[in-house]
């Protein structure tokens, strides 16, 4: 062996000593992130086929189990997927349509406490604003708006109108509705709605 070559191999050597650990460290850590990334993704796979599952039973339940239970089991086992939070829409509303506030409110809650994707939050909390509004408890249904909703919704601003109206607040009830046709097609159905809520509030 040359003197070159035992240099090299020296130098290598306190290379290793100083940096060994190190560059072991960091190939276990990415070793062990590609093999989590792995594992997470399958685990995400599982939950999903899961609640997909049990949200096709929901819709046809099998002998000796009801529509109930299997939204229950949905919300309990997959709290963060869409398809619970769909269930719980859906359960509200049948609940309003059935004339059972307490039931609806409480489904919607749930949907803004738990609901995984913030689209489903914001449509639970505009249905819930709605509903406390029209259970006479304006204030209530202004702070459920506070969060989750874009800024720029026309239902929301549209909603703030109906709150603002609620509480006698005609300026601010008009500035909400005039905000909520801006945002909206000037022929839809709900820019006409919007329309007659203005007309109806007069002149300033």
């Amino acid at each position: 062996m040359s003197t070159t070559d035992a240099d090299q191999i020296e130098q290598l050597r306190r290379l290793w000593d100083q940096y060994g650990r190190v560059l072991t460290a960091l190939g276990l850590a990415a070793l062990i992130g590609v093999f989590g990334s792995f594992f997470y993704r399958g685990y995400l796979e599982r939950q999903a086929l899961g609640a997909a599952n049990l949200y096709q039973a929901f819709q046809q339940p099998p002998a000796g189990q009801t529509a109930d239970d299997l939204a229950k089991q949905l919300r309990d086992e997959y709290p963060r997927s869409s398809y619970a939070s769909f269930v719980a829409l859906l359960q509200a509303k049948q609940a309003v349509e059935a004339d059972k506030p307490d039931q609806a409110e409480r489904h919607l809650r749930w949907v803004v406490e738990h609901g995984g994707q913030v689209a489903d939050r914001s449509v639970a909390r505009l249905r819930l604003a709605r509903l406390l509004l029209d259970q006479g408890k304006p204030d209530e249904a202004l702070q459920t708006l506070s969060r989750d909703i874009s800024a720029d919704s026309a239902a929301l601003a549209e909603l703030k109108g109906d709150i603002a109206n609620a509480n006698d607040r005609p300026d601010d009830a008009r500035s909400a509705y005039n905000e909520a046709l801006s945002r909206l097609p000037a022929d839809s159905g709900q820019a006409a709605l919007v329309k007659l809520k203005l007309d109806a509030l007069g002149h300033p």
